[in-house]
């Protein structure tokens, strides 16, 4: 499922854009907030509410 980025030249934005099969166009321009979303649990998605 798509490659990883290169460390040198990381993608603008969410990192996993490139690779995500739910990426949508605001991934490349935004970087998602990191949240907890349970004990010990982060998470950090656009499309995570």
């Amino acid at each position: 499922m798509g490659e990883v980025p290169s460390p040198i030249n990381p993608p603008s934005d969410c990192n996993f854009h490139p690779r995500c099969p739910f990426a949508i166009d605001r991934c490349s321009v935004e970087e998602p907030v990191l949240k907890e979303v349970g004990s010990g649990h982060l998470l950090s998605c656009h499309l995570y509410d």
